[in-house]
């Protein structure tokens, strides 16, 4: 089963148990709700992913052994334990490295000038046509910057 979905089936198994433990110590009904939202929403995340898998790969197990053995391994599989016998096949969701630069000053330079962006809007244009001068700068900046030649 490929890492994504190991992730969010992590994630949903974490945001339960705190859920759990939640309810059970406060029993305060928003917060409650909202956390069983997140299951939800990782839980839909992970069969959609699954199924997404399972069309690109093949079952998540092989057929030998009983049926208890075949959901001991899947429940194995599911959670990270395990890996197929078979060659492992190429992540479906993989993604390849991206060239990256190693250090930049433009998102520093971006965020001060959004936050000069958000006083504009406060305290008038005096402050957000620099504010404007200094985004478009960063924009220029942070494309201008990368190695296309390697």
């Amino acid at each position: 089963m490929a890492e994504e979905v190991r992730f969010f089936l992590r994630t949903a198994l974490y945001s339960a148990a705190v859920g759990l433990i939640y309810w059970s110590i406060s029993y305060e009904v928003a917060g409650s709700v909202m956390l069983a939202f997140v299951v939800l929403a990782t839980g839909l995340v992970v069969g959609f992913l699954t199924i997404a898998v399972r069309a690109t790969r093949g079952e998540l197990t092989a057929g030998a052994g009983g049926p208890a053995t075949r959901l001991a391994l899947t429940m194995l599989r599911t959670l990270g334990f395990v890996e197929p016998r078979t060659v492992a096949l190429e992540e479906p969701l993989a993604a390849e490295r991206d060239r990256f630069p190693r250090g930049s000053p433009w998102p520093l330079i971006g965020g001060a000038g959004a936050l000069l962006a958000g006083l504009g809007l406060v305290y008038g244009p005096w402050l957000l046509l620099p504010a404007i001068a200094v985004l478009v700068l960063t924009v220029w900046g942070w494309i201008t910057q990368f190695d296309v030649s390697s």
